[in-house]
C-alpha cells in the first residue's frame, strides 16, 4: 500500500529546508517518530519507498520523518543558482539538524534515528549534544553504511578528493549545462543510464534535481568537508550509547570499508555492528529500499 507523504518547504534558523513526512506531520504531535539523517547527497526524496516501507510495515504506529540537507534540494527559499549565499558544510549541517530537532520534535516524543552515510556522523554527534539534555528522548539510532571514520583514507574518499579540492568548480559549470535542458531530456538521459537496474522513481526524480547548479554545490562543498574533517570514529559516543545503537555495514563498500566495522568491534566491546550478508550496496535507496526498510522494522521491532 502507498501512502501519501507530506512535503513541507521550511526556514531552520534561516536555512532553507525540505521536510517529507508520512503519518503525522510537523504541525501535530506525534508520540513516536523516525527521523531519517540523509547520506550526501541528501535529498529527502531518496528515501521515499524507503519511508513506505517503514510506514506500512509498522502498521501506521510511527510517523516516519525525512530532512533533508540545508541547500540539498531546490525551494522557494533557495536560488537554482551558485552564488555565495546558502552553502553550508558539514559543520553546519549538524547544528541544522540540532535545530531542527530543537525547534520540531515534540519535548514528549519518543525518537528513533536513521542515519545513512554521513547521516550516521551526524547522528553520533547528535547522540552526544543531547546526551545531557531533556529536549529529546532517543531511544535508537540505525547507522546504515556509517561513514564515521577516516574518509578520506578510503577507496572512494581517495578517488573523490583530486576532484572535491580542485575540480567543483568544473562540475558545478557541467551542471549548468544540464540544467538547461528539458526536464524530459534530463529525465530520459538518467533512465539510459539507470537502464537495466530497478531504480524506483522517486530516485530517479530525485537525482534530477541534481541537475541544478546550487544543490550540486552544496553537494560539493559538504563532501569537500567531510573527507576533510572525517578522522577517527568518535569510539567515546559509540561506547557510550552503544546500547541504543546498531551500526550495519556494507560487505564491499568504497566509502566504509569492512575493515573499519572489524577494527571497530575490537575498539568498543560489545558494540552491535553488523555486517551485511544480502549484498546491499551503499547507495541502497537505489535498488534496496524496500529490503533495508524491512530490516529496519525488524531492528525496531526487537
Amino acid at each position: 500500500m502507498t501512502f501519501k507523504v507530506g512535503r513541507h518547504e521550511i526556514l531552520i534558523r534561516g536555512q532553507p529546508t525540505e521536510v517529507l513526512s508520512l503519518g503525522q506531520s510537523l504541525n501535530e504531535s506525534p508520540e513516536n517518530i523516525i527521523l531519517i539523517i540523509p547520506g550526501n547527497p541528501g535529498l529527502a526524496s531518496f528515501y521515499i519507498d524507503f519511508m513506505q516501507t517503514i510506514y506500512s510495515s509498522l502498521k501506521e504506529t510511527h510517523s516516519i520523518w525525512a530532512i533533508s540537507h540545508a541547500g540539498h534540494c531546490h525551494t522557494s527559499h533557495i536560488s537554482a543558482w551558485p552564488d555565495s549565499n546558502n552553502v553550508y558544510n558539514l559543520e553546519e549541517q549538524i547544528n541544522h539538524k540540532i535545530a531542527f530537532i530543537q525547534d520540531h520534535i515534540p519535548q514528549q516524543a519518543k525518537v528513533t534515528l536513521i542515519g545513512h552515510s554521513i547521516g550516521c556522523q551526524i547522528i553520533l554527534r547528535l547522540l552526544q549534544y543531547f546526551d545531557s539534555k531533556s529536549e529529546v528522548t532517543i531511544v535508537k539510532s540505525f547507522l546504515l553504511f556509517p561513514t564515521v571514520e577516516r574518509l578520506r583514507n578510503t577507496p572512494n574518499g581517495q578517488r573523490f578528493w583530486p576532484m572535491l579540492c580542485y575540480l567543483r568548480w568544473l562540475v558545478i559549470f557541467l551542471t549548468a549545462c544540464l540544467y538547461v535542458l528539458p526536464v524530459k531530456v534530463r529525465e530520459k538521459m538518467l533512465l539510459w543510464f539507470f537502464k537495466g537496474r530497478q531504480v524506483p522513481d522517486c530516485s530517479i526524480q530525485a537525482t534530477i534535481q541534481l541537475f541544478q547548479p546550487k544543490v550540486m554545490q552544496n553537494v560539493l562543498w559538504m563532501a569537500y568537508h567531510e573527507l576533510l574533517q572525517v578522522h577517527e570514529a568518535d569510539t567515546e559516543a559509540i561506547d557510550k550509547h552503544k546500547d541504543k545503537i546498531v551500526l550495519y555495514y556494507g560487505a564491499m563498500d568504497g566509502w566504509c570499508p569492512r575493515i573499519y566495522r572489524d577494527e571497530l568491534k575490537l575498539k568498543v566491546e560489545g558494540v552491535n555492528a553488523i555486517l551485511c550478508e544480502d549484498g546491499y550496496q551503499h547507495a541502497f535507496v537505489l535498488e534496496y529500499s524496500e529490503p533495508m526498510g524491512q530490516k529496519i522494522v525488524e531492528w525496531v521491532r526487537s
